[in-house]
């Protein structure tokens, strides 16, 4: 009678046999840890995270803005100068 296939063994199988053998794990790296592991930055890099963070931490909308047009605009005083707005809105629209 012809004997069924075995499953493939275990991914460990041949680890634990060389363990059993006294050979070394082949399938880790030999890489000895360092607590002191260190990572310098480019100038270039460093400039970009600083930037970074001012942008996040720069509000999106400017308050003090919003602020006086809405003084402007509860006092009536507030007024658009249509020529101006039309000029800036007409290359949005081509």
């Amino acid at each position: 009678m012809i004997d069924k296939v075995p499953p493939n063994p275990s991914p460990g199988y041949t680890n634990e046999i060389n363990r059993l053998e006294g050979k070394p794990d082949l399938t880790r790296p030999n890489i000895q840890s360092s607590s002191a592991a260190q990572l310098s930055l480019s100038g270039d890099a460093l400039a970009l995270q600083r930037i970074m963070q001012t942008v996040k931490d720069t509000p999106d909308v400017r308050l003090d803005v919003v602020e006086a047009i809405r003084g402007q605009l509860e006092a009536g005083v507030y007024q658009v100068n249509v020529e101006s707005l039309a000029e800036k809105l007409l290359p949005l629209l081509k």
